[in-house]
């Protein structure tokens, strides 16, 4: 009894420890490093020191410095940035201008040692005159074609007009030297800009996707100007209510973002031309071209050719009727800017073992149906990897449609589609109803003879009424000619129409998701969007959204109206 005493005294002794846990250690720290002096002052003139440097009230770690730093003017040499406890020094390389007001924004670039928490904007100003420059210009950038933010890191600079001439000569000269910018920014997330702290002045603005980042206008880099020059106007005052608000850590003011808008786009660097031409098998040729073909001739002098272009219009298909043909001389052209002689032979790739002619197989007609869930209004159709020989086709009781619900035989016609890369299966199939499609081996025959698998396959057909339509009133009051596309929310064009001038147009049997609506200006009427060249000033086709998402639902008609000023 003595023994059992010790013991539970000791049990009930650890089972009361148990129950005290470990301290929670308090909440997580979420916020940023603060501000507690700046030597020299924040907004020092006459500024004459080597450098300065930013005391926080913790340990602070500068997140790549490199990129995130942005100094404007921009300077010759870049400076040196370094921590040192619980600041930053900043060492300046060189020697800046006489009577300048400088901005140094440290975007992103600083956060605490332990938790990481990011101090979103802080920026440093100094004068090296009198007085600190307080004017400011401000906009937006936007993708020229979609009307909204770019992902990418957009540049922003300000030429004086002497500047901005020197810049359009040197893209033309190469001797010539292209010009500093006056003043550099960066884009916010939201594509808006301000310069602050500027001098009084008439500039150009320039936008750029500056990739390889030497501060110089790229021929294939994404670009944005405006036409008109822009006028620096007052900067508007910053909030004073902290205690010392040269100190506190504040964005660049972005409130005066107006009407200045830069749409940015990428020019067309490269000239049309055929990028690759070769035989994939027996008698079948690939052609591919940098740009979409508008209307190409092909001709052999000595082959039996037939071809077919994809829907996007920059990869042409070409089969010679002559099974084994393994050389090709051909005559490409189109408007576009083609006018190329071919002359193709099949050549087993360097140090690889490549396939003999002999060995060479020609494709199988490869069939399959074109969709198992067909819309009401559309097509039922068989595609087919090389072109049908329409003379060796079976008749149509050879193509056998059964309605799945009394099994009762759906009369149909097949019909070889011109281009011949497709039979239709035409028939009146009724909403909502299921069939059952079989086609016997041997049913069709491509140019080289080569017949089908047998197929079968279960049909679904939709209903009218899980599609919605939307009926568009478009006021142009260009008159000019414009493509209406409807876009999906992955960007996708949906439906297309053309129009010139006033007029309504329908956009029917839309699934039931989120559109929006853009309208391209089609000015020199070549049915597409054409991109812009800065080395000429020229702007990108211009490009209207409604400015509304349209959420289209099942079985509903949807009016809207889409303005062009």
């Amino acid at each position: 009894m003595p023994r059992i005493i010790p013991i539970l005294i000791i049990a009930f002794l650890l089972q009361a420890c148990a129950k005290q846990g470990m301290p929670s250690g308090g909440p997580k720290d979420t916020a940023p490093p603060k501000v507690l002096a700046v030597t020299p002052e924040n907004k020092t003139t006459n500024f004459n020191a080597t450098g300065f440097s930013i005391s926080f009230d913790e340990y602070v770690v500068l997140k790549d410095a490199e990129n995130n730093i942005l100094v404007s003017p921009p300077l010759k040499n870049k400076p040196e940035y370094r921590t040192k406890g619980k600041s930053i020094v900043v060492r300046l390389a060189d020697s800046m201008q006489s009577n300048t007001t400088y901005i140094f924004q440290f975007n992103n670039a600083i956060a605490d040692f332990n938790e990481g928490n990011l101090i979103e904007s802080y920026s440093y100003v100094l004068s090296t005159g009198s007085f600190i420059d307080s004017m400011s210009i401000s906009g937006k950038v936007r993708d020229a074609q979609l009307q909204k933010p770019r992902e990418e890191t957009i540049s922003v600079w300000l030429f004086t007009k002497e500047q901005h001439a020197t810049l359009l000569q040197s893209l033309n000269d190469t001797s010539a030297k292209p010009p500093t910018p006056s003043y550099a920014t960066r884009c916010n997330k939201d594509g808006s800009f301000a310069f602050n702290y500027i001098r009084p002045g008439i500039y150009h603005i320039v936008a750029l996707v500056d990739d390889d980042k030497n501060m110089q206008i790229g021929l294939s880099e994404s670009v944005a100007f405006i036409d008109s020059t822009v006028i620096a106007v007052p900067m508007k005052k910053a909030d004073s209510t902290s205690a010392d608000s040269s100190l506190a850590a504040r964005p660049i003011d972005t409130s005066q973002v107006t009407t200045t808008v830069l749409n940015i786009f990428t020019p067309a660097t490269e000239r049309q031309r055929l990028t690759s031409s070769n035989f994939t098998a027996a008698g079948k040729v690939r052609i591919t071209s940098l740009q979409s073909l508008e209307k190409p001739q092909i001709v052999s002098p000595n082959e039996e050719i037939f071809w077919h272009i994809n829907d996007n219009r920059d990869t042409i298909t070409l089969w010679t009727l002559r099974e084994k043909c393994d050389s090709l001389s051909l005559m490409v052209s189109d408007p576009t800017g083609i006018n190329d002689t071919l002359r193709l032979r099949w050549r087993p790739k360097k140090g690889k073992t490549g396939p003999s002619l002999e060995s060479m197989q020609i494709d199988k007609t490869g069939m399959k149906l074109s969709t198992t869930k067909l819309h009401y209004f559309d097509t039922l159709a068989l595609l087919f990897s090389n072109p049908i020989n329409p003379s060796r086709c079976l008749s149509d009781s050879t193509v056998t449609v059964l309605r799945l619900k009394d099994s009762s035989l759906f009369k149909c016609n097949t019909v070889c589609d011109s281009g011949q890369m497709k039979i239709i299966i035409a028939g009146h199939f009724q909403q909502g109803e299921n069939y059952t499609l079989r086609i016997p081996a041997g049913t069709f025959h491509d140019i080289y003879g080569n017949a089908n698998d047998s197929l079968s396959a279960t049909i679904n057909v939709s209903k009218a009424e899980e599609y919605g339509n939307l009926n568009l009133t478009v006021d142009n009051s260009s008159n000019d000619a414009i493509i209406v596309e409807l876009l999906d929310e992955n960007n996708k064009v949906s439906q297309r129409k053309t129009l010139t001038g006033n007029g309504k147009l329908e956009f029917p049997h839309l699934k039931p998701a989120k559109y929006r609506i853009r309208a391209t200006i089609d000015s020199n009427n070549n049915g597409k969007w054409d991109t812009g060249n800065f080395g000429k000033q020229q702007q990108p086709e211009r490009v209207v959204f409604h400015p509304q998402t349209l959420d289209i639902r099942a079985n509903w008609d949807f009016n809207e109206t889409l303005t062009i000023k």
